[in-house]
């Protein structure tokens, strides 16, 4: 039995260095199909067996059945043949046209003998030296692919195809499978909302490495000098001015990263409306000290109030807090009732006026001092919105601390230093009592 499976394992091994060898100086080459080459012809000797008819009876009886159109049959002639001549491309081709003129009972059948028909116009390309039969076992893998949708490798195929031998009707299927289904505009979208307003356009393939230089593709009426930036599939047009209309043209031959380029040029006329109104934190937590600064900064874009809530968190409720999914995280509107139902109280409520600056982030401070009034160390979150625009997004959220100590924590090989300073007057504070919590430390 040891020997059997050295045999087979070294038979397989032999056989995917020979189609590797072929494919090696083959343009279309996939790993995927190689392997399935590999267990096709495994399998195809295998349910051969030993043959007892010659090659040329054989072809004799599988032509009989194709005939009489008795594709299984036939089918089932051409595997002994390829079985017993599996160097012969020829024969390995005949086989996926035969497995093709099958009519599937079923779709997992459909599935398998379109798998099938597809490895062996593999074989058939990877085993050939004639360009014309190079092309044929393309052109059939090619239909493989498209018949079960798989758009990219169908006209890797195809295209391939047509650079060994220009068929009319293959060159037909290819332009309307390209147009279709190959590198292609997909849509558009304008960040409007941003402080530099930009329009990206979406590919159905991955672009052009981003060294390339997009600008002979990309022309914006009115304007020369362009401020482009790609990742993957989307190329953007940035620094647009909001509340102005632009005229954009992608240019037919912009390249991509699958040996295809745009097909034909594409005009889009775009209007970049003002920003929305909203409001945001600078970041997502702070420190107030106790005495002194007693403000939060809030930025603001095209609105002149904004309303605020402050709530804070009880001092039982501090450790799980902050050891919490919620702190130091923006919250939606029912996180916000929740919290002040289950661990913190409201303090204060209200609509702060803000300057208004068409589409200009305005920095306005929240006065905590004179809304809260006296400062209670501890934790805090205030949620603001611009007045009337209520939303299913997630609140402005800042998190806050008041507290008159400053702690900073080095980490060492010799273990953690501590120190804790004023954040009044910045000296150092002594006669304190320091505690480390893990994350994962009890509450109770």
């Amino acid at each position: 039995m040891f020997v059997v499976v050295r045999v087979a394992v070294l038979g397989a091994s032999l056989a995917l260095a020979s189609l590797s060898a072929g494919a090696a100086d083959k343009p279309f080459q996939r790993d995927d199909l190689a392997d399935s080459a590999i267990k096709l012809e495994a399998q195809i000797k295998r349910d051969a067996g030993v043959a007892a008819r010659p090659i040329a009876t054989l072809k004799h009886d599988a032509d009989a059945a194709f005939e009489r159109r008795d594709f299984r049959t036939g089918m089932q002639m051409l595997s002994q043949i390829v079985a017993l001549a599996p160097n012969d491309a020829g024969n390995w081709l005949r086989l996926a046209r035969a497995i093709l003129k099958i009519q599937p009972t079923e779709d997992a059948e459909r599935t398998l003998m379109l798998e099938r028909a597809g490895t062996a116009a593999y074989i058939a390309y990877q085993r050939s030296n004639d360009a014309v039969e190079e092309a044929d076992s393309l052109v059939i893998l090619g239909r493989t692919f498209a018949d079960r949708k798989l758009w990219r490798p169908a006209l890797d195929a195809l295209r391939q195809s047509l650079e060994l031998r220009e068929v009319a009707d293959v060159r037909a299927l290819y332009e309307q499978m390209r147009n279709e289904h190959g590198f292609r505009i997909l849509d558009y979208t304008v960040d409007s909302d941003a402080a530099a307003a930009r329009v990206c356009f979406q590919f159905s393939e991955q672009l052009a490495g981003k060294r390339v230089d997009f600008s002979p593709f990309v022309a914006v009426a009115g304007q020369d000098k362009l401020a482009l930036s790609s990742d993957d599939k989307q190329l953007c047009v940035e620094g647009l001015t909001h509340g102005e209309g632009y005229t954009i043209t992608l240019r037919a031959g912009l390249p991509s990263a699958v040996t295809e380029t745009l097909s034909k040029s594409a005009d889009f006329h775009i209007y970049v409306r003002d920003r929305a109104p909203s409001v945001h934190f600078t970041g997502n937590a702070y420190v107030l000290p106790r005495i002194g600064q007693r403000g939060i900064p809030i930025i603001s874009v095209n609105t002149n109030e904004v309303d605020v809530e402050i709530y804070r968190v009880g001092d039982r409720n501090l450790i799980d807090t902050v050891q919490g999914s919620d702190f130091k995280r923006s919250l939606y509107r029912y996180e916000v009732q929740r919290l002040a139902d289950e661990r913190g109280a409201p303090v204060w409520k209200g609509a702060v006026q803000v300057e208004a600056s068409l589409n200009v982030d305005v920095t306005t401070t929240v006065p905590v001092d004179q809304t809260i009034g006296t400062l209670v160390p501890g934790v805090y979150v205030v949620v603001a919105e611009p007045s009337g625009q209520k939303s299913d997004q997630a609140l402005a959220t800042q998190w806050f601390i008041v507290s008159d100590l400053g702690v900073s924590a080095l980490s060492g090989h010799d273990g953690i230093t501590v120190s804790v300073h004023s954040l009044a007057t910045t000296n150092a504070k002594s006669g304190l009592s320091v505690r480390l919590i893990a994350r994962n430390t009890p509450t109770w």
